[in-house]
């Protein structure tokens, strides 16, 4: 008999966030190697809507939950949702950290309150005691919230590190863009903690004959940004609105760096961005900042740029970077290629994946594989 898993996301099956995108490639993982999957997704279902009452309600899912053979829970809010159910299940429970959530509840009130209190929410702290206590095994995304893990007493045996990947069959390496002044391109939200005001600043302590600055990603109420960069940079910088994947390749195809331009913060530094593997799939130098695991590999690969992150930074490391010849600027792209085949590939990462779920499952006892 084959194994089946649940994956329980706090999120709609429609939502096209990275969170439901690695829900949804590492549950494709596990079918490419004859596993198989169903999904609960808490905001299809009305009385699932409300996570601080959920675990209750998925009281009636009990029967349901025992079919499988081990759950997925997304982060610490769907792992909660189990933990009144867990001594009623069999079943071994993953639990997926995609960083430190105390810290980036703490993160989300300082953006709110304008830097004036910084104090987690005390509900998400209970989400994650409960979501904890209720895993077998725990899943991460960077070494450093392993750490952080076993500091707080899970054993190492427990945790795997299953960072985001990238489909490397679409996320295709082309030559360096040879087009002078020399493009960087950021893509993505407009978000605080995403560092776009450091980029912005940056770029305007760099010569225009130097650089120009390409930003993909606006939206509906981004419209204010959006304008005021063409208002202040005019042709040097290209604004394009939110696009499709293969869009969005296709013009950070014509960029020759890719930038990351993150805050330094907790709820940063335990993270790791999808589209780093992205970008370096991409077979191009990025530029980040010195904020978190990212530039541990930028340095090791030697593949582009690591700032300090602050504006004064940001300007520097660009200003090194355009200087550096287009020659130069291809090998560092070819390294930050193999870079992305040997660390972030989903063949490798779901091999990984899939190995942890097969010993899950058979130390549960749950399957004779």
């Amino acid at each position: 008999m084959s194994i089946r898993g649940l994956f329980v996301s706090i999120h709609p099956r429609s939502d096209r966030s990275a969170y439901t995108h690695r829900l949804t490639k590492l549950a494709r993982c596990l079918e490419e190697r004859g596993m198989g999957y169903d999904f609960l997704c808490m905001q299809d279902s009305f009385f699932l809507r409300k996570s601080s009452t959920a675990s209750f309600f998925l009281l009636a899912h009990c029967g349901r939950l025992r079919q499988y053979d081990f759950i997925h829970c997304g982060d610490a809010e769907a792992g909660q949702a189990l933990f009144w159910r867990r001594h009623f299940l069999n079943a071994p429970i993953i639990l997926d950290i995609h960083g430190d959530v105390i810290a980036q509840s703490s993160l989300a009130e300082e953006v709110r309150s304008g830097g004036r209190r910084s104090a987690a929410s005390l509900l998400v702290r209970l989400f994650y005691w409960m979501a904890v206590r209720s895993a077998d095994q725990f899943l991460t995304v960077s070494g450093l919230q392993t750490k952080e893990l076993i500091k707080e007493g899970i054993p190492p045996d427990h945790i795997t590190l299953v960072r985001n990947g990238v489909d490397l069959d679409l996320f295709r390496d082309t030559p360096v863009s040879q087009e002078t002044p020399v493009c960087f391109a950021y893509a993505g939200g407009f978000q605080t903690w995403q560092g776009i005001d450091y980029l912005i600043e940056a770029f305007a302590r760099v010569d225009r004959s130097l650089a120009r600055l390409l930003v993909v990603g606006f939206q509906e109420q981004d419209i204010d940004l959006k304008r005021d960069l063409a208002a202040r940079f005019g042709p040097a910088v290209k604004l394009i609105d939110k696009v499709d994947q293969e869009r969005l390749i296709e013009i950070l195809r014509s960029a020759a760096i890719l930038v990351i331009p993150r805050k330094a913060h907790r709820a940063i530094r335990h993270a790791f961005p999808t589209k780093f593997a992205e970008y370096a799939a991409l077979g191009r130098p990025i530029l980040v900042n010195d904020v978190d695991e990212t530039a541990e590999f930028v340095r090791k690969y030697e593949c582009g740029f690591v700032a300090r992150p602050s504006p004064e930074g940001m300007a520097q490391a660009m200003l090194e970077a355009a200087a550096t010849p287009r020659e130069t600027l291809q090998a560092m792209g070819a390294r930050a290629r193999r870079m992305a085949e040997e660390c972030f590939s989903w063949n490798r990462i779901g091999d990984v994946y899939a190995d942890t779920v097969r010993a899950l499952v058979a130390h549960s006892g749950r399957q004779n594989i």
